[in-house]
């Protein structure tokens, strides 16, 4: 009997600070991130985090992070700015879960209604 394998979808990470802290930390989020992704949504196929750092003379960076995730029928975009990369990953999750659920919702043709009240109604 062969069990079946669930693999997580490719995630990559462009232009990550050189600091090793904040990058590694970064890094752990958005991988936590899109692990969930896939374990919520099997139909993701890709997620793609483009970091753009502005940093002004003798201030703290100030990062803006452009998240795309690949489905088989479009691509969703997500956008969020601020200080620390680790926060702005963490503060992008439900936004995206959010999004992609009723995205979800939508190809089922359910609408956000359970079977069960669709078959009492008929």
């Amino acid at each position: 009997m062969a069990s079946k394998q669930t693999s997580n979808p490719p995630f990559y990470i462009v232009g990550l600070p050189t600091e090793p802290l904040e990058a590694t930390e970064a890094k752990m989020k958005f991988e936590r991130l899109s692990a969930e992704l896939s374990k919520a949504f099997p139909f993701v196929e890709e997620v793609r985090a483009v970091v753009k750092t502005k940093k002004p003379t003798g201030g703290h960076a100030r990062y803006e992070v452009s998240v795309e995730v690949y489905t088989p029928k479009e691509r969703h975009s997500f956008t969020e700015t601020g200080h620390n990369l680790a926060t702005i990953f963490e503060a992008m999750g439900p936004k995206m879960k959010r999004l992609l659920s009723s995205k979800q919702s939508r190809v089922t043709g359910t609408h956000g209604e359970s079977r069960r009240k669709a078959n009492l109604q008929v």
